[in-house]
């Protein structure tokens, strides 16, 4: 993909800082004007209202996800009958009941992470210490990453999930080009990995995905690696801002007594989070025919681009929906992890995650407040968070 198609993804107005920080009220204005609105400085066709972003991303056969993704030859890249075998490959290993078998183990990942981030201090960087090395560990721990390749693994990982703080050229340019290294380097040591495990299987997620492959007569070894690569980026970079988020919302609100006491409870919470702060910001399609939404025209190949944070706090569906009410009664559901057939396919992980990482965490503090008074963004067309959550914490 090209790098201008990728600067179309992102609204003009959503390139700004503060916008980055708090686009709700933008969405709220653009949601007064209509469901959808045509740009013509990107030639793309942007989505507000929630029964309209449901349409878009749930209608496969009209709005196609061909073309969408960094990762060519993964799932999110690729609309059916590709997509369906290679969603196959996969889906089995990240069902609610697969991943509950993980508990311990990632149970002792978040414990090894808090010994280390409460260790002595009263002060943390939320989202580097305990958000964004989390989920970079638990999809390692499954895919079989060696315990050695670890930082070069986390080193990559945050390469891939870098976005410049300003809309500068030159850093947009060297952003770019560190991604495309870093994406590199990952598939070339997938590739290694994956031919380890021809000559010596092992009961982690490469193997398995591997069979997969030798079982299939349409997936490529392109594909089994575009597979893994896409584990970690759109697994990591999801997750830790969901997180990031949880903890942000928390604090802001004063609910973290409430959460402590039982009060409130802590899935209620985590659910309202992911509606009242979505971590994905849009789903990108393009159109395979003409059509019309909502009564525009849209014509055979434009880019359509559906926003999910503003589809969940939709006042026609939500009510008082820029209140954060965990345990709201939901004439609909949110969508924060997509609809359709590219519903996000670690939502179970990413939900399993946040749940042992935030109980955890939330037994081991008394109280936390934010060190900062506005938050920096993770500048990004995709990705809706904290680049940083300084906060301080009683034990």
């Amino acid at each position: 993909m090209a790098k201008q198609e990728h600067d179309r993804w992102m609204a003009k107005e959503m390139a700004q800082i503060e916008r980055q920080r708090d686009p709700f009220p933008w969405f709220r204005e653009m949601r007064a004007e209509g469901p959808i609105r045509y740009d013509e400085k990107r030639d793309a066709y942007d989505v507000f209202h929630y029964d309209e972003v449901i349409e878009v991303m749930s209608d496969w056969e009209r709005f196609t996800r061909d073309g969408t993704s960094y990762i060519d030859g993964a799932m999110m890249d690729r609309g059916p009958p590709e997509h369906t075998e290679l969603r196959g490959m996969a889906e089995e290993y990240f069902r609610p009941g697969y991943v509950r078998d993980f508990t311990p183990a990632f149970e002792q990942r978040a414990d090894a992470l808090l010994d280390q981030a409460l260790d002595g201090t009263s002060e943390l960087n939320f989202v580097e210490e305990i958000a964004k090395p989390l989920p970079i560990m638990i999809i390692a721990d499954m895919l079989g990453v060696p315990e050695e390749e670890m930082d070069t693994f986390r080193q990559w990982s945050t390469r891939l999930a870098e976005s410049p703080a300003k809309l500068d050229e030159d850093k947009k340019r060297d952003t770019e080009e560190r991604k495309a290294e870093a994406m590199q380097q990952l598939s070339a040591f997938f590739e290694r990995e994956i031919e380890k495990r021809e000559n010596d299987p092992r009961d982690d997620l490469i193997t398995k995905f591997l069979k997969k492959e030798e079982e299939s007569e349409t997936i490529t070894r392109q594909n089994t690696i575009a597979q893994c690569g896409m584990l970690l980026i759109a697994g990591n970079i999801t997750t830790t801002s969901y997180i990031a988020n949880a903890m942000w919302t928390f604090i802001e609100e004063d609910v973290l007594d409430d959460l402590q006491d039982g009060s409130m409870e802590l899935e209620a919470a985590r659910e309202e989070v992911l509606r009242y702060r979505s971590p994905v910001i849009n789903a990108k399609r393009y159109a395979t025919e003409d059509t019309t939404v909502a009564g525009m025209e849209i014509p055979e190949g434009a880019l359509v681009v559906g926003y999910l944070p503003s589809a969940n706090r939709d006042g026609q569906i939500f009510e008082d929906p820029d209140e954060f009410r965990p345990g709201r009664e939901l004439p609909k559901q949110p969508v924060p992890f997509g609809k359709g057939i590219h519903y996000c396919l670690g939502a179970p992980l990413a939900n399993m995650e946040a749940e042992i990482m935030l109980s955890k965490f939330l037994e081991r503090i008394d109280d936390a407040e934010l060190l900062i008074d506005e938050i920096e963004p993770f500048f990004s067309s995709e990705i809706f968070g904290p680049v940083e959550l300084p906060i301080r914490v009683t034990t």
